[in-house]
């Protein structure tokens, strides 16, 4: 595909969505970010949301839509049969123009590390996933089914099974658990642990209940038992995406990590590179929203460093 003038990608998550809109020839280019878009979690107001932040990211730079040459989203729950006509419709209507292309924002990462060559990507962010290509060139993928499903080892799982294991000990008052307990209505705000589990299952508590993670693997690494088997069952539920994936691609070389819950927290990284195989491991050095501009032809991984970006 020829580089356009101008391209918009957006990644959609549960938990936050960047936009991006780059001047391909001036290698310029707008971030925005703004909250979960993901339609499994909000529905048609998760479009929507992507729709007004994308059109913010136009009215701040005056560029008209009718401009936009190249459109890439790459959106959690984008094969969900009932969201994914109204995404396209919302997105060719705002920019009528435009070459529009819906991909998972899975893809969108590991293009981001990877471009259109061979590789495997594990993110692991609210939910996770395990991507990468067969001998074809056929993307194939492990796990990913949504975090309301399982999605083992992401964000929204930890925060989940904490609540959960606490639950089940209510009536407990081992030191551990009234820390864990403590961790919970201090991270929600409230004074009770009832309190917390109603803000958790309202329409904005996905972020929220992922939120816990960082806390979660501080008290883990700090010799909390029931935290530290959360974070061991985390792992292995990360391995077997990895071995599911590598026995349908026959995968061999470094694997590829992306999402925050992986890449920032060395505990639990380096937890789960004791588990495999791999020899080493990589992670792009651009957010995943980037991705769209390798996959609308308009830049290989190692030139996204020639691009200037504003976050304003």
């Amino acid at each position: 595909m020829v580089a356009d003038d101008w391209v918009v990608s957006a990644d959609g998550g549960g938990s936050s969505t960047d936009v991006l809109l780059a001047n391909i020839p001036l290698k310029t280019a707008l971030l925005k970010r703004g909250g979960g878009t993901n339609p499994n979690v909000y529905g048609d107001d998760g479009i929507e949301r992507l729709r007004k932040l994308m059109q913010k990211v136009l009215s701040e730079t005056d560029v008209e839509a009718i401009n936009v040459e190249t459109c890439v989203v790459g959106m959690a729950g984008i094969s969900h049969p009932k969201y994914r006509p109204t995404l396209k419709q919302t997105c060719e209507a705002l920019f009528p123009q435009a070459s529009l292309q819906l991909i998972s924002d899975a893809e969108l990462a590991h293009r981001t590390i990877w471009g259109e060559g061979p590789g495997m990507t594990l993110i692991v962010g609210t939910g996770s996933i395990a991507v990468g290509e067969d001998k074809d060139g056929k993307l194939m993928r492990a796990g990913g089914f949504g975090f309301q499903s399982g999605d083992v080892g992401g964000g929204y799982w930890f925060g989940k099974s904490l609540l959960t294991e606490l639950i089940a000990a209510d009536r407990s008052n081992d030191d551990e658990i009234v820390e864990l307990r403590q961790l919970v209505t201090d991270h929600f705000g409230v004074s009770s642990f009832e309190e917390a589990l109603e803000k958790a299952s309202c329409g904005e508590g996905v972020s929220i209940v992922a939120g816990l993670t960082p806390e979660i693997f501080k008290l883990a690494e700090n010799g909390n038992f029931i935290a530290n088997q959360i974070v061991a069952s985390g792992v292995e539920g990360l391995r077997e995406l990895v071995d599911e994936l590598i026995e349908k691609i026959d995968f061999s070389g470094d694997l590829g990590l992306h999402g925050s819950v992986i890449t920032e927290s060395h505990f639990y990284r380096t937890m789960l590179m004791n588990r495999l195989e791999f020899d080493g491991w990589r992670k792009a050095d651009f957010p995943a929203v980037f991705g769209g501009l390798v996959v609308a032809g308009a830049a290989e991984p190692e030139e996204l460093v020639k691009f200037s970006v504003s976050n304003d």
